[in-house]
């Protein structure tokens, strides 16, 4: 079947129609949920479509250009203000697939999961839907101008989502998540506007095609620039610090998102800018990036050891694990194109743009159980729980599945990512790669310890009547879990065709 229609543009602002109409028509709870829903799972099955056309290309067919080595697919373009060169462009190549779907399967998933919210409700769901256009659009804008307009504007909605319905310190946690991200996107509209004096262009399939960045000090300067701006919402030591606060206030439902897909924006603004807008800084500056990102990785994984709150420890893996990002770009930028190359250093990349799409399945359930917990018994310390297993069976099953794929389990999507990452950091650093395999000891060691503590042992009397999940909480858990254990078990579905794409993005430079 060949697409035809924009269905891109359709991905993009369904969810902002669905947001607006869940505002202006939800008379009731009950009917806001519902078009909010409705909304949500069009563009799930839009994205979906999209996702078989990379997979299956013999059953859908997107319209393919191809422009230097690189395709994009279901290209749509148009001018928007053509007098200073800016145009209204969306296409979808190997790098967006996966997160637009991720994004399209987390935001429906979020909206079951906060079924029981009753303070304004169309508000709550409007916002999810409006923050997934937002997210959808960067992922899929190739005009850069266009890319800083939803990259912005995304601040709004998660800014409101804790700041309105998080917890006792939520306008703290707000103002801090939005002024984190907010400065440190100075430095991307510095560096926008430093692409568009050289290239005359804001167009990013031209810029990638022809890569008209001068070597030297200013692509350097650039690259650092970047750096900082996708390294805060990566994050990254050290620009992390306002993570745990966001996490902790937000709304489960707003964690599942802010773990599951917002950081990811960050993972794959290095990729489309600092990798593929400036490979030759990317070749010089590699260190920067193997640098945070092994500090990121080690330091995560030992401040994890100390938290209580399982919020706080979730939101500190998250450190731990967007290291892996950073570490396999770099990883595969040196080691692959670099002298001496190793081609096996390729899986490193592959392994951290798959890093992302797996800690978004993973994050997202660790988020959900933890709010579970804290909605039904008030707290969310480790030291408050024990023998939670022998009153809420379910509750344990899916905190113990969600813990042993974060740790890197075989055969669950984790340890596929992270062993992709290992295998070509090794090809491309060699025995360096002994220092970030240190994280998984400690990772290893803050799970179990929790799940020995949390749901395992003596029952606390406390919880004697402590209820179990209800059908709402347990559905998107177990679609969650399933697509855990698909992605782990059958990887070729996600690494065939990214290690495809990384070899002509590599093999370029």
């Amino acid at each position: 079947m060949l697409i035809e229609f924009p269905i891109l543009s359709l991905i993009v602002f369904l969810p902002l129609l669905g947001a607006v109409l869940t505002f202006l028509l939800g008379t009731s709870d009950r009917v806001a949920k519902g078009i909010a829903m409705g909304f949500s799972l069009a563009v799930l099955a839009l994205a979906s479509l999209v996702l078989v056309g990379f997979l299956w290309p013999e059953l859908i067919e997107l319209p393919v250009l191809t422009v230097g080595p690189v395709t994009y697919r279901a290209v749509e373009r148009a001018p928007w203000v053509p007098q200073v060169g800016v145009s209204y462009i969306l296409g979808v190549d190997e790098l967006s697939v996966l997160l637009v779907f991720l994004n399209a399967l987390l935001t429906p998933l979020a909206l079951v999961f906060s079924w029981d919210e009753h303070h304004r409700v169309p508000e709550f769901f409007a916002m999810f839907l409006f923050m997934e256009t937002t997210v959808n659009g960067v992922f899929l804008s190739l005009d850069m101008f266009q890319f800083l307009v939803f990259w912005e504007v995304g601040l709004v909605p998660m800014y409101f989502i804790i700041s309105v319905w998080g917890g006792p310190r939520k306008r703290y946690a707000a103002m801090k998540f939005f002024m984190y991200t907010f400065l440190a996107s100075l430095p991307l509209l510095v560096s926008v506007f430093a692409f568009y004096f050289y290239a005359g262009t804001f167009d990013m399939i031209q810029i990638i095609a022809t890569t008209p960045m001068p070597i030297g000090l200013i692509g350097n300067l650039m690259f650092l620039a970047m750096l900082v701006a996708f390294g805060t919402k990566l994050p990254t030591w050290p620009l992390h610090t306002w993570l745990p606060d966001a996490h902790v206030e937000a709304p489960t439902g707003g964690s599942v998102l802010l773990a599951g897909i917002l950081l990811k924006l960050g993972g794959y603004g290095l990729v489309r800018f600092n990798v593929q807008m400036l490979p030759d800084a990317a070749q010089e500056m590699f260190w920067a990036l193997a640098a945070v990102g092994v500090i990121s990785i080690v330091y995560g994984a030992i401040v994890c050891i100390a938290q209580d709150d399982l919020k706080r420890l979730v939101a500190f893996s998250s450190v731990s694990h967007m290291g892996f990002v950073t570490l396999g770009i770099a990883a595969g930028v040196h080691g692959f194109s670099g002298p001496g190359s190793a081609p096996g250093a390729g899986l490193a990349f592959a392994g951290a743009i798959f890093q992302m799409f797996a800690h978004g399945l993973i994050s997202a359930a660790l988020f959900m159980v933890a709010g579970a917990l804290g909605h039904k018994i008030g707290t969310r310390n480790i030291s408050d729980l024990g023998g939670i297993a022998k009153r809420a069976p379910w509750m344990a099953t899916f905190i113990m599945i969600s813990f042993l794929a974060s740790l890197g389990l075989p055969g669950l999507v984790g340890f596929v990512a992270e062993f992709s990452v290992f295998v070509g950091v090794y090809a491309a650093f060699g025995w360096w790669v002994f220092v970030p395999i240190l994280s998984v000891v400690f990772t290893a060691a803050y799970y179990v310890w929790a799940m020995q503590r949390a749901i395992f042992g003596p029952l606390n009397p406390r919880w004697e009547s402590m209820p179990d999940l209800k059908r709402y909480e347990a559905a998107p858990l177990a679609v969650l879990v399933a697509a855990i254990a698909v992605f782990g078990i059958f990887p070729v579905l996600a690494l065939e065709l990214l290690n495809r794409w990384t070899g002509i993005v590599l093999g370029g430079m």
